[in-house]
């Protein structure tokens, strides 16, 4: 008997998109012969749980319709397995920003359909991170600094919908702000490099993309054992306005206010605890420690 596809639908991904693309995914499913067991995600880290502890011995891949933060929960879930299990993860892009998406040219339910049919695999970096006892996993991007405090002041203005990341963006950098830490990175060839300075923002990113379409880290590559640092320091707002203007393009990497440098591991010392963005969401704090968990899950490209 052929194996079945393992599909877990978060029905509030990107404004219920996932609720409006499913009976689409449903009915191209069925017209390709693919059978399929579809499951909803009833809370928050729901996602995380079934993919901690499902058997999927019998299924080809397990399928997440969702964005970022459903991916975030799943690859969690997947990486605090107790045993050796490798299905591969698919994805149907129903988020907000579906960064991993747009690395994977997969902008819609039909192009991601049509990759997860064809069964290609490939595998992809993980970022660990270590913070105060805790472990935390990300496949796409920890942000400090500037990043974090958009992300959490984002949570109070949904309704301004996707925008809302622009326009907070704007004020941060108009009342300005910026932090102290301690950074110390190990870049592809193992050099350690330290800096004790005041930042606006740090990056490590394993995708292009992040946010609604910005190409943040544009030499990113999803499996190349290293991440991306994008990092700033303070600099008088007008060059900051400018530079948000090349962050979709990617262009902002080759301005003199920006350090982008590939790495295999980063500290982040602080004086206090701070928060992080983790795949777009508001998780863990500074302190922290990240290195590279090469090829650790594999994908249906």
């Amino acid at each position: 008997m052929s194996k079945k596809l393992f599909v877990i639908y978060n029905p509030i991904s990107g404004n219920n998109k996932s609720l409006k693309i499913l009976p689409k995914v449903k009915s191209y499913l069925k017209d390709n012969d693919i059978s399929f067991e579809i499951i909803m995600s009833e809370y928050k880290g729901h996602i995380k749980d079934i993919l901690k502890n499902q058997n999927f011995s019998n299924y080809f891949s397990c399928c997440i319709i969702g964005g970022d933060g459903s991916f975030h929960e799943a690859i969690n879930g997947y990486m605090n397995r107790n045993d050796q299990e490798n299905v591969p993860l698919s994805l149907v892009p129903a988020g907000s920003g579906n960064s991993l998406a747009r690395d994977l040219d997969i902008i819609d339910y039909k192009s991601a359909l049509a990759k997860i049919i064809r069964k290609q695999t490939r595998s992809i970096d993980i970022a660990k991170i270590s913070y105060n006892n805790h472990i935390l996993y990300s496949f796409n991007i920890v942000g400090w600094g500037m990043v974090a405090t958009v992300g959490k002041k984002a949570e109070k203005f949904r309704w301004l919908g996707s925008e809302r990341y622009t326009i907070l963006s704007l004020l941060e950098i108009i009342f300005k702000k910026t932090y102290d830490a301690k950074i110390t990175i190990y870049d592809k060839n193992n050099h350690k490099i330290s800096m004790n300075d005041k930042f606006m923002f740090i990056m490590v990113c394993n995708t292009i993309h992040t946010g609604k379409g910005m190409k943040i880290a544009p030499k990113a590559v999803l499996d190349d054992g290293l991440f991306d640092l994008v990092l700033i320091k303070d600099a008088p707002r007008i060059k900051l306005l400018n530079l948000m203007s090349k962050l979709f393009s990617g262009r902002h990497i080759y301005d003199n206010l920006v350090k982008y440098k590939k790495i295999k591991k980063i500290i982040l010392e602080t004086n206090k605890a701070e928060d992080l963005n983790v795949d777009g969401e508001l998780k863990g704090s500074s302190p922290f420690e990240l290195e590279i968990n090469k090829k650790a899950i594999t994908i249906i490209n």
